[in-house]
């Protein structure tokens, strides 16, 4: 199964924002946490994982394995799945670079957030395509916060 799209809650959003521009002007990262809904997910968190790779923190990215378990055994206690990841391009589009494509895995949504020194940018949506060759844009739903 390939995720086709992402439907992104209010909160999710607001955090990914906040913790991609907190970390500027390395990249942030962190696990998605949501249901699968047939092809998409629905994101309904976001967490912060730490960032191993320390000699290009400005553009390279290794999620901390233990952030990613305990998000994921967070998530199962609650009902839900890590569902993706989700990172930050500082000063650089939000699209995903041949490293961040090789390293992807199938079946989990990706999210890039451009950042810059005044705050974030776009937000996209990707997914690992099913010929294995790397993240296709997927859909993008953003959804409102309720009063």
């Amino acid at each position: 199964m390939s995720v086709l799209g992402v439907r992104l809650s209010a909160a999710a959003h607001t955090t990914i924002r906040r913790l991609a521009e907190a970390a500027y002007p390395h990249e942030g990262c962190g696990v998605l946490i949501g249901v699968y809904e047939g092809d998409a997910v629905l994101v309904q968190e976001a967490t912060s994982a730490r960032n191993l790779w320390v000699e290009r923190l400005f553009d390279r990215y290794d999620m901390d394995p233990a952030d990613i378990q305990g998000a994921d055994r967070s998530a199962r206690a609650r009902g839900l799945d890590a569902v993706g990841f989700w990172h930050s391009h500082p000063d650089h589009p939000a699209r995903p670079s041949q490293f961040d494509s090789d390293r992807s895995w199938a079946n989990y949504a990706y999210l890039i957030v451009a950042t810059l020194a005044g705050g974030s940018g776009d937000l996209n949506a990707f997914g690992r395509d099913d010929s294995g060759d790397g993240l296709e844009p997927i859909a993008l739903q953003l959804e409102v916060a309720h009063p």
